[in-house]
């Protein structure tokens, strides 16, 4: 089998792509995350999928509002129905991410529904836990 170069994989990267990763230095697992925006070439920005909502967000309205459910039935590489955690915009560099998928490291497991993209991206553009830069740069249609 052929395999990308970095450079090819950066362009198939784009808002919605589901990935799995061993790359987190600060994570002992694999965590699968989505893309949802980009500040131009470089960087690119996302939120975690967990298998469960954290009990320090418990009784924190405005971070369980941000808790997007998906569902096991409608994403099939997951083993449990999980929640992405839509509280913090993450960011990795777009070639160490291509980088990641070249080497085997992460890999590249699916795209988001359409509609879950939407009514996700709509949740988090009226939410104030993100800053207008933030809502402009990575959020924006």
């Amino acid at each position: 089998m052929m395999e990308l170069p970095a450079g090819l994989i950066e362009h198939t990267i784009r808002r919605g792509t589901i990935i799995h990763s061993y790359g987190f230095t600060d994570i002992d697992h694999g965590k699968f995350f989505v893309v949802v925006g980009f500040n131009g070439e470089s960087l690119v920005g996302f939120f975690f999928i967990n298998s469960a909502i954290n009990r320090m967000i418990f009784g924190k309205q405005r971070l369980l509002d941000m808790q997007y459910p998906m569902k096991q039935a409608d994403y099939p590489f997951l083993r449990y129905d999980s929640f992405l955690c839509a509280t913090n915009i993450m960011t990795i560099e777009k070639s160490a991410l291509a980088t990641d998928i070249a080497d085997g490291t992460a890999s590249v497991v699916g795209e988001m529904q359409p509609v879950h993209l939407s009514e996700l991206l709509s949740a988090a553009r009226e939410s104030d836990l993100f800053t207008d830069y933030e809502k402009a740069t990575f959020l924006s249609d």
